[in-house]
């Protein structure tokens, strides 16, 4: 089972509640769920592992704290380090971490820093995705003001930011950079936690063929292909023309509705981490 909710540890009482629930009612579920690893609720990990929750996703993103920083992701190195050892002390079976290249004025030092630090981290497993942009985030608005996206126009679409950002590394060398760094970080894994891999891997064969697997090991030693060309890019974007018509007419949200949205969610995040650290003055948000 998958708990599809972008911050699952927001409410500490809230888990509490579903581990106990899963515990009393002897269910023999397993699940997994994704996080900041800024949450005041690690302190529920032992729990939830006990409740059978196999699974913990963190949005880490970066090694640099400068391109954190960029991001506007409210963390630091630090709190992730904490984040990914408390979920494994706790028991957690897999811990993955979630990064992104190809950042605005990221260098290809920067990348370096994050396989270093990735490598660093007891994560059992890991992505490294082209940052791509989303409407309503503080990135596409900073993209509408320099001109890079339209919000008449593009609002369905989403973009790697090297590819339309000057200030990202070119997609060839975040391709290489990334590709070297996989290697690197994989034989790292492989050889630092042999047993930790190994165990990983098995519980991988239990549910998927063993080409896949033998797929995803080799992938990061095989090269790049080719990416999309731009025909397929733009026929990519008149596909299924009805239900993205369908689609806009309950995506269609006002700028400044976005906008209360994300400030709600932040200061929801606030009050709930000052209660928890036994602050009385809660932030408030005025909406219209």
């Amino acid at each position: 089972v998958y708990f599809v909710d972008d911050h699952f540890l927001l409410q500490p009482k809230r888990i509490d509640a579903i581990c106990k629930g899963v515990i009393e009612a002897k269910l023999s579920i397993q699940w997994g769920i994704e996080g900041r690893v800024d949450s005041v609720a690690q302190h529920l990990f032992p729990i939830m592992a006990q409740a059978h929750c196999r699974t913990v996703m963190f949005g880490i993103e970066s090694g640099s704290q400068k391109i954190l920083d960029r991001l506007q992701k409210e963390q630091t190195l630090e709190e992730v380090e904490t984040a990914v050892r408390n979920a494994k002390k706790a028991g957690i079976e897999i811990v993955h971490g979630f990064f992104t290249v190809g950042n605005p004025d990221e260098t290809v030092e920067d990348m370096q820093k994050t396989f270093e630090f990735a490598s660093r981290l007891p994560l059992d497993t890991f992505g490294f995705n082209r940052l791509c942009v989303y409407r309503g985030t503080p990135l596409w608005q900073e993209y509408v003001k320099r001109g890079l996206v339209s919000d008449a126009k593009d609002w369905y679409k989403y973009f790697k930011c090297s590819e339309i950002d000057p200030t990202c590394l070119p997609g060839e060398v975040i391709n290489q950079v990334r590709q070297e760094g996989l290697k690197k970080l994989f034989l790292y894994k492989l050889t630092r936690y042999p047993i930790q891999t190994f165990k990983l891997l098995r519980r991988f064969l239990r549910y998927m063929p063993f080409r896949d697997v033998a797929y995803l090991i080799m992938k990061p030693f095989l090269g790049q292909k080719k990416g999309a060309t731009k025909a397929e890019v733009l026929s990519r974007a008149v596909e299924h023309a009805e239900m993205k018509d369908a689609a806009a007419q309950l995506t269609q949200l006002s700028d400044e509705l976005l906008h209360n949205v994300m400030e709600e969610s932040k200061a929801e995040r606030q009050r709930i981490q000052q209660e928890a650290e036994g602050t009385r003055e809660l932030p408030m948000v005025n909406t219209r």
